[in-house]
């Protein structure tokens, strides 16, 4: 006889979630994300503040390293040619095809290779040998990039003579040309950051305190600062800093030509048509002043409402500050090679010797909040 044998399987019921408790899972879920979501934007801004700090160590290195193959810094900006600092340091940072493209520090009386004078154009490399300097000012400098500024690689700018550059690079960095002087222009031409004037109640120096000025190209008696004309002692004194380009602003007015006294606040590397002319203009593209108070700056539509008069002290001032997207603070290099996170409520005198050579005879003029 065969046997045969059926399991029967008893299926268990499992409940299932009620909506109840699905919904609790769900806010629990929630809540988590909620808490997790500030700890993970947070470290991603240390990690962008921390490459910030980086990019700017690299560039005091190289100022450095440049001072001392010259005996000299570079000129923060060489009027009547364009150049400025930021293309001087292109060996020390890795960056030696761009240097060799471009055409510096010639003797003449113009360079007008920092702009095209013909108008809008689709490819720089089409506007020939004799505007490479375009092509290069086209190209993104990475160590001249703070991630946390968030801004496009490449904008539109066109000078206030109407030469176009279709893809100009921002930077996030700028020199320290001065301590006392929160503007770079006034009615009688005077460019305060130029070499050309003299800072108030300062004796020692022709032109800017700083270390990074405005020098007149051909000027054999001024080729830029030694390290040894820094009184206050190299760790006390700031060679450059972070400032924030309004790329909104630029966004939407960068098709206008820009006053001379500069009309937006617009920081670049490299070179400038409004630099190369005579008097020279808007050197604040390269160039900041510590007379001006960290963060001064304001949403874009403030700004376009105070260089509404270019020449107004909001706007003169915007232009020439430093300061940044990291809360509070901006980060600065200095003349001993160290880079300092300086709180925007730091003491106007402090802040102000800072970026002098020799802050015992100050006589400070400093733009507060």
């Amino acid at each position: 006889m065969v046997c045969s044998f059926r399991s029967h399987l008893r299926r268990r019921s499992r409940p299932a979630f009620t909506l109840v408790e699905l919904l609790v899972v769900i806010a629990i879920i929630g809540v988590l994300v909620a808490l997790l979501l500030p700890a993970v934007q947070a470290a991603r801004e240390a990690a962008r503040r921390s490459q910030c700090a980086n990019n700017l160590r690299q560039v005091g290195l190289a100022l450095l390293n440049y001072e001392s193959g010259t005996k000299h810094l570079p000129p923060g900006a060489l009027m009547l040619e364009g150049s400025a600092w930021s293309i001087y340091l292109l060996p020390f940072i890795e960056e030696t095809n761009a240097k060799n493209l471009a055409t510096i520090g010639e003797s003449d009386a113009g360079n007008f290779q920092w702009g095209n004078p013909g108008g809008p154009y689709q490819d720089a490399a089409q506007l020939g040998n004799n505007l490479r300097n375009v092509r290069v000012i086209e190209t993104p400098i990475e160590t001249y990039r703070c991630p946390s500024a968030g801004m496009p690689e490449q904008q539109l700018d066109v000078s206030a003579d109407n030469y176009y550059v279709m893809k100009r690079a921002p930077v996030s960095y700028i020199g320290v040309a001065t301590g006392l002087q929160a503007r770079q222009y006034d009615s009688g031409a005077t460019y305060f950051l130029c070499g050309e004037a003299n800072p108030p109640a300062n004796p020692y120096y022709e032109g800017a305190d700083g270390v990074l000025y405005g020098i007149r190209n051909g000027d054999k008696s001024d080729k830029g600062v030694p390290l040894k004309r820094i009184e206050d002692g190299t760790s006390n004194t700031a060679m450059v800093g972070e400032a924030l380009h309004d790329w909104k602003t630029q966004e939407d007015t960068g098709s206008v030509a820009e006053k001379k006294e500069g009309s937006r606040k617009d920081h670049w590397w490299g070179g400038s048509d409004d630099v190369d002319t005579d008097p020279a203009s808007d050197l604040s593209e390269f160039l900041g002043s510590t007379a001006v108070a960290i963060n001064l700056q304001e949403s874009p539509a403030v700004h376009q409402q105070w260089c509404a008069s270019p020449d107004s002290t909001q706007c003169q001032s915007l232009q020439l500050g430093f300061g940044s997207e990291h809360p509070g603070s901006t980060h600065m290099a200095f003349a001993d090679g160290h880079v300092e996170s300086l709180n925007e409520d730091i003491d106007a005198l402090t802040w102000s010797n800072y970026g002098t050579r020799a802050s015992q005879v100050l006589d400070t003029g400093a733009v507060r909040r």
